[in-house]
């Protein structure tokens, strides 16, 4: 979200309508400073106790069952792809080792792929419900890496951190790309330039960005 497919907006709206018909309501202001890097677990039960109300699992669940079946209505006939990714998606699958690690859930990042005819680009993909701990947290990144050297990676090839390069749009993903110990380029597709410290380089999108220009980038040589 906000690296591939620039559907942020529609996960606050969405986010939004369904805690609304709990009573609870959700500002744009709020969801950007406090929730957008939380999975859909955490962004809504958070938001709920945060409002001082209170709702169990099962309860929570159903808002994240709810969400999902509208996030797929709203995105099957037109994903909102960030310029740009398609094709650089496309060229980065024939040099380099490519995973996904996202808060969303892994049904709607399969959903995307398959409509844009991206997801044989991808080795690993990590979904929400496929770690204990979310960004800012490295669990994701470090599964990532593990993944790929378990299942992709000749064993003579293996991955180190320092050979992994993460693109993100949220200060938590620089935080858990960071304690990963992996370079961290930036979108500002969410937020501000000034908001985002920490980064090895950032970008508006990807339009007319290949994958030697990715390189380049990184290396300081554009």
């Amino acid at each position: 979200n906000g690296v591939i497919v620039d559907d942020e907006p529609i996960h606050f709206l969405l986010f939004q309508e369904v805690l609304k018909e709990e009573g609870v309501e959700l500002t744009r202001d709020v969801y950007y400073t406090k929730y957008l890097g939380m999975d859909d677990y955490d962004c809504l039960s958070h938001a709920i106790r945060d409002s001082g109300k209170g709702a169990d699992e099962t309860a929570v669940q159903k808002m994240i069952d709810k969400k999902n079946a509208r996030y797929k209505e709203k995105v099957k006939a037109n994903p909102p792809m960030v310029p740009g990714a398609v094709n650089l998606i496309q060229d980065l699958a024939k040099t380099h080792y490519l995973a996904i690690v996202s808060g969303a859930l892994r049904n709607e990042i399969e959903f995307i792929l398959d409509q844009t005819k991206l997801r044989e680009a991808f080795s690993v993909i990590l979904g929400a419900e496929d770690m204990q701990k979310g960004k800012p947290d490295p669990e994701g990144y470090e599964k990532a890496m593990l993944n790929l050297n378990r299942d992709v990676v000749a064993s003579a090839d293996m991955l180190l951190p320092s050979e992994c390069l993460v693109l993100e749009d949220s200060i938590w993903g620089i935080q858990a790309a960071t304690a990963a110990g992996m370079d961290c380029g930036v979108l500002t597709t969410s937020f501000k330039k000034e908001e985002l410290p920490g980064a090895k380089f950032y970008l508006k999108d990807f339009e007319g960005v290949g994958g030697e220009d990715i390189l380049k980038i990184l290396n300081g040589g554009k």
